[in-house]
């Protein structure tokens, strides 16, 4: 559950790329570098997952960033639809237990989990580099 709401997440605001991509240069790039810092806080939790490692410190990472989402975005998207956003991955901010789903998961469904994890942090690191690179 909580590995498929932050890929809906992520989904959702690659959609909205376009409209992230409106605004002026400067204000593009902070969309961008808060975009690009919830993709490190996921590829951060999912490379220490696949240690065997709690990713400590994540679950208050995705908080604050979702906590962030509607004065990041919410001029570009709609304050509405940011406040979505931040929900859904307010939704998912307990990423640390994924620790413990993972470790009594078969290693076929461990590997698919982390594989979409990873998938998840994709989607926010593309949306963030077409953002930082659109005229």
């Amino acid at each position: 559950m909580i590995i498929e709401t932050i890929l809906s997440a992520g989904q959702k605001l690659f959609d909205l790329r376009g409209e992230l991509s409106s605004a002026k240069q400067a204000r593009k790039q902070q969309v961008a570098e808060y975009l690009a810092a919830i993709a490190q806080t996921i590829d951060e939790a999912s490379a220490s997952l696949k240690q065997g490692t709690p990713p400590y410190g994540k679950c208050q990472e995705l908080l604050r960033h979702s906590q962030q989402m509607e004065a990041a975005i919410g001029d570009l998207i709609g304050v509405h639809e940011a406040g979505d956003l931040g929900r859904q991955l307010r939704e998912a901010w307990e990423i640390e237990r994924l620790y413990g789903e993972l470790d009594s998961a078969a290693p076929t469904e461990r590997e698919r989990k982390l594989s979409v994890l990873d998938q998840a942090a994709g989607l926010f690191r593309a949306t963030a580099a077409f953002v930082r690179v659109s005229p």
